[in-house]
């Protein structure tokens, strides 16, 4: 097991195949026992299912987005993407499960495909006006119907979508090869606050767009499926390098002498590097109409909106600014900087008196060292005393409110920092079960407690409470029950003597038709007879029992002969 990334840094993975992909499965279960040469078989059948995001995202699987959600700032140079907190979200399905998509063409001399599982997902960027959003439509209007056949036909869908023409979306849908390097997969330090953005595992999946916004564009960014979308998904990119003005055109020899001019068609998305050759009067010329480009539908699992604006990034505009006359006053009247960049100000305290204190706001002409005696709970924790002026410095007092006052006006801070306290909650719950359980049972479990509360702990302890009862339980006396049989009301002989008024418990149990005591009746012991011992001497001293002894033997004897002579054969005179 690798280590986790140290605080600050984070690992790449190009992708996290989950062990069962979404979908449904049969679980055969069959065995076989062997007994005096005999064999028996027996096997059962069951089903189960995979679900997971399909036709939607919830919105406590995303953990971040860039650009921020309702943003405004100079995003034109960047890459818009989303944050997953489940790491393997885009590659949970297949996106050409059916093969339709050929194989990308490699030209002479490039390097071979990458050769990773292709996500189901990508990352589009569109800017207003491209695009319709349309919200809680029936699946099979979002997707074409061979589509919807090849999905399964699932009934009673009901999904986002967003509808655009077909040549833009064609000019920015990623080909097969660049949905590969378009997601990843990274994980970072739990301990660290920067990157572990959602307080998870810190594994997390990364899909970025590959698009450019505009200047001064008002974007949204969403997320599609491309789950059986054959249609759409090409094998190879288009012919462009720009994404902001879609695939390159055809060249001028190529226009077709019928084609219509350019300019005429409100299409910024295609360009011509040179002037059409063909040309057309409006005077002589047949009326030119327009033909609105066919419209295709993806399903949207979630969605963002931002805005490109501003001269630059926060790092370019504080470049800009002119320090040359830090801590001095150029007119008359502005407040006075000290040459560290304070400000003598006055404050009222908590009972209402003023005092002079001083303020610098983030700005300063120097480097300073970062303040390591956070975090605190409250401003006052943050207020300071200068021992040069003998002044309270409230700098970062003020820092500290201004931060919690932004924070507060984010009407999504309350829900993230609900999911957090309950995912906290839920995790110390789960890790004082499992040490409970440890302390009791041999439980085979990872080096880390990180790892320990996402793995899987009903089957460990299912196996170490089987090997605890066959090796420390005690025998059974009373294995097949019948101490508890015996005391119901109806194998009661005393209880059936008394309900039927019979004359004592004996009888109730010969009704019941077995013996008392199996009964619980009380059984008396039969009485005992003493006999003398007998020996040969007694026997001898006893002449009237020899008497009559022999005189049992001359009578059997007798008995003999009379038997024996009825049964003699008869001969004629009678001898």
């Amino acid at each position: 097991m690798t280590d986790p990334p140290p605080q600050g840094h984070m690992y790449l993975y190009d992708s996290a195949t989950p062990p069962l992909d979404d979908g449904s499965y049969r679980l055969t279960a069959a065995t076989e026992v062997s007994y005096q040469g005999s064999r028996q078989g027996f096997s059962q059948e069951t089903y189960f299912t995979v679900a997971g995001p399909r036709f939607t995202v919830p919105q406590a699987m995303v953990a971040t987005s860039y650009p921020p959600g309702n943003g405004h700032g100079p995003f034109q140079d960047t890459l818009a993407h989303i944050v997953l907190s489940r790491r393997t979200l885009p590659w949970e399905r297949e996106l050409d499960p059916s093969g339709l998509i050929p194989a990308p063409t490699i030209p002479p001399g490039a390097p071979p495909a990458p050769g990773l599982p292709v996500p189901w997902v990508a990352l589009l960027v569109f800017e207003e006006g491209e695009y319709t959003l349309l919200r809680g439509i029936p699946l099979q209007q979002a997707v074409p119907a061979d589509v919807f056949t090849r999905l399964g036909s699932p009934a009673n869908i009901s999904c986002d979508a967003v509808e655009a023409d077909a040549d833009l979306v064609a000019s920015i849908l990623p080909s097969v090869e660049e949905l590969q390097l378009l997601a990843h997969v990274r994980w970072v330090n739990v301990d660290d606050r920067e990157l572990n953005t959602a307080g998870g595992d810190g594994y997390y999946a990364v899909v970025i767009s590959n698009r450019l916004p505009s200047a001064s564009a008002q974007c949204r960014a969403i997320l599609v499926s491309l789950e059986e979308r054959s249609d759409l998904v090409q094998a190879n990119p288009p012919p462009v390098a720009d994404p902001r003005t879609g695939p390159a055109a055809p060249a001028a020899a190529d226009v077709p002498a019928s084609a219509v001019p350019v300019d005429v068609l409100p299409n910024p998305i295609f360009t011509l590097s040179q002037p059409p050759v063909h040309t057309f009067s409006p005077v002589i010329g047949p009326p030119l109409t327009y033909v609105p480009t066919a419209r295709v539908r993806l399903v949207a699992l979630t969605s963002w909106q931002f805005t490109c604006e501003g001269p630059g990034t926060f790092r370019q505009l504080m470049q800009n600014l002119d320090v040359a006359m830090f801590g001095t006053v150029a007119d008359v009247g502005h407040p006075p900087l000290s040459d560290t960049g304070h400000l003598p100000i006055e404050l009222q305290d908590r009972l209402g008196a003023s005092e002079a204190v001083w303020y610098r706001g983030p700005l300063v002409p120097y480097n300073l060292t970062r303040d390591d005696l956070g975090p605190y709970h409250c401003a006052d924790q943050a207020r300071r005393v200068t021992p040069e002026t003998g002044a309270e410095d409230v700098s970062y007092a003020a820092a500290f409110e201004v931060g919690r006052l932004l924070a507060a006006a984010d009407p999504r801070l309350a829900q993230a920092i609900m999911r957090w306290r309950r995912e906290s909650y839920k995790q110390s719950a789960r890790a004082s079960t499992i040490g409970a359980l440890a302390d009791r049972l041999p439980l085979e479990l990872p080096p880390t407690l990180a790892e320990t509360l996402h793995t899987p702990i009903t089957p460990i302890i299912g196996t170490a409470a089987t090997q605890a009862v066959v090796q420390n339980a005690p025998p059974q006396a009373d294995a097949y029950g019948l101490a508890r049989v015996r005391g119901a009301t109806g194998m009661n002989p005393a209880d059936l003597a008394s309900a039927w008024q019979l004359a004592s418990s004996v009888e109730a149990a010969d009704l019941l038709g077995a013996d008392p005591g199996t009964l619980g009746a009380v059984v008396s012991p039969p009485a005992q007879t003493t006999r003398a011992d007998t020996t040969l001497a007694a026997v001898a001293a006893d002449t009237a029992g020899l008497d009559r002894l022999a005189a049992a033997r001359a009578q059997a004897v007798a008995n003999a002969a009379t038997t024996l002579g009825a049964a003699a054969p008869t001969t004629p005179g009678g001898a």
